[in-house]
């Protein structure tokens, strides 16, 4: 049998036995090393990678078109919007051989219960998000985000705190 009719079958077992636990993943959506803790929907067009896992809580919704790679922890009642990517790696920037060719550097992703992230937003290696985040739309997250801050822009930076 074909390699890629070997994957067709085991992704479409996996989302059958997802679905018996409260776990909807849509169309077209590819995830390896993703471990779900409890009730989860995941919109069409996405792709979750986990090196070496990915590990969601309960009550989890990711939207359409969003890219999660690296080693990512995510909590409970946790939104995270459209085309978003959580990126939990980079190249090795060294001179004296070419970037594309050099080592990976990994740091893992932490975000915490009850965090919506907005659309088109970026979250780069190395992150902690605390409970009660907001992530405004399009912002680049680059550093650590406090509990209950509101964050927006490009480095992302607190706008406002949720009281």
């Amino acid at each position: 049998m074909p390699k890629g009719v070997k994957n067709y079958f085991r992704l479409a077992i996996s989302k059958i036995l997802l679905r018996l636990k409260g776990v909807t993943i849509h169309n077209n959506t590819v995830f390896s090393n993703v471990n779900f803790k409890g009730k989860a929907k995941v919109e069409p067009y996405c792709r979750m990678i986990g090196d070496p896992a990915i590990t969601i809580g309960d009550d989890f919704y990711l939207n359409s078109n969003c890219h999660l790679l690296g080693e990512i922890t995510i909590g409970k009642h946790v939104m995270i919007g459209p085309k978003t990517v959580i990126w939990g790696r980079d190249h090795g920037m060294d001179l004296g051989q070419p970037m594309k060719h050099q080592k990976h550097h990994k740091s893992p992703i932490v975000i915490k219960d009850d965090v919506w992230i907005g659309a088109n937003v970026t979250v780069l290696k190395g992150v902690t998000i605390e409970s009660g985040a907001v992530i405004a739309a399009g912002s680049v997250v680059v550093k650590n985000v406090p509990k209950n801050n509101i964050v927006a822009g490009n480095p992302a930076k607190t706008i406002k705190i949720r009281e």
